[in-house]
């Protein structure tokens, strides 16, 4: 189970790096498998602040993605009309 915790750290870390060097999808995958992760060794632990803060964290990164989504839907839209 410590070893699911040291995972857990290091895709919170590559989503970290990934943020920094913009690659934001990847960046909001990686915290939101982390977190999952985390939230399952809280469980076991009973550290149930921090399983609270990781849910809210994959909350916040599932917003992330999906105001992502749109923007790539409304910008391909935008591009496709520009063709015509």
């Amino acid at each position: 189970m410590m070893m699911l915790g040291w995972i857990s750290t290091a895709l919170v870390l590559i989503g970290y790096a990934s943020n920094a060097k913009g690659y934001y999808l990847t960046a909001m995958i990686s915290w939101i498998i982390g977190d999952i992760g985390w939230i399952i060794y809280d469980l076991y632990i009973m550290n149930y602040s921090h399983m609270v803060l990781s849910f809210i964290i994959i909350t916040i990164n599932i917003f992330g993605i999906a105001r992502l989504w749109k923007e790539y839907s409304h910008t391909n839209k935008y591009n496709n009309e520009l063709k015509n």
